[in-house]
């Protein structure tokens, strides 16, 4: 099921019986267009997504932005049924199991307004949050993930060289004025969320 979870972003999920938690997608819908955000596999929902493009007929879909190369997920099949390009940092763009039609880097705008943010030391070299100051809204892929509800946290240490410098590296998000934190893995943090990563950094 496909829901709005704030107003103009959509989510939904499917669930990693391997890593216990839901991998999540997004669609955020902007004044005059739409992007994709780490798509899962959408099964049934599909037609659900065709209905959303229908009702903002003014907003048609222009892409599909990835976190990091390893949230490809559901990305292929959907470029080639609504024939958008895949886009992903420039420094993930090797190892997708299908070339990104484009790459942005760090310090970019993307559609709908993004703000593309480039994370260093994380699991991989392009590791990318994306901002949408309107929404104060913050997206991560792999750097934060919310396996416990209400709570943040990181991917285990042997997923980073050096889990202490990973850390470091998310003090970049403090810089942002964010409400809501939205996941790739587990349960997003709709409101308060800056407090939350500030006090996991923290601790």
């Amino acid at each position: 099921m496909i829901k709005e979870i704030i107003p103009g972003v959509f989510g939904w999920s499917e669930y990693s019986e391997e890593k216990g938690l839901d991998f999540n997608g997004y669609l955020i819908i902007g004044k005059e267009e739409s992007v994709i955000i780490d798509p899962p596999d959408l099964g049934n929902d599909e037609v659900e997504l065709k209905n959303l493009f229908d009702k903002y007929p003014s907003c048609p879909l222009k892409g599909i932005l990835l976190t990091n190369v390893h949230h490809e997920r559901a990305s292929n099949s959907l470029k080639n049924r609504f024939s958008v390009p895949v886009w992903v940092n420039e420094q993930d763009k090797e190892g997708l199991e299908i070339s990104a039609g484009n790459t942005f880097r760090g310090g970019d705008t993307l559609f709908c307004g993004i703000q593309a943010i480039q994370l260093e030391d994380q699991k991989s070299p392009g590791e990318t949050a994306f901002y949408m100051k309107d929404q104060k809204t913050m997206l991560v892929g792999d750097a934060l993930i919310g396996k416990v509800p209400g709570q943040i946290n990181m991917l285990p240490a042997d997923k980073f060289k050096d889990p202490v410098k990973a850390k470091a590296g998310l003090q970049k998000l403090m810089s942002y004025e964010f409400e809501t934190l939205l996941v790739g893995d587990g349960v997003s943090i709709l409101k308060g969320a800056k407090e939350t990563v500030a006090t996991f950094l923290a601790s």
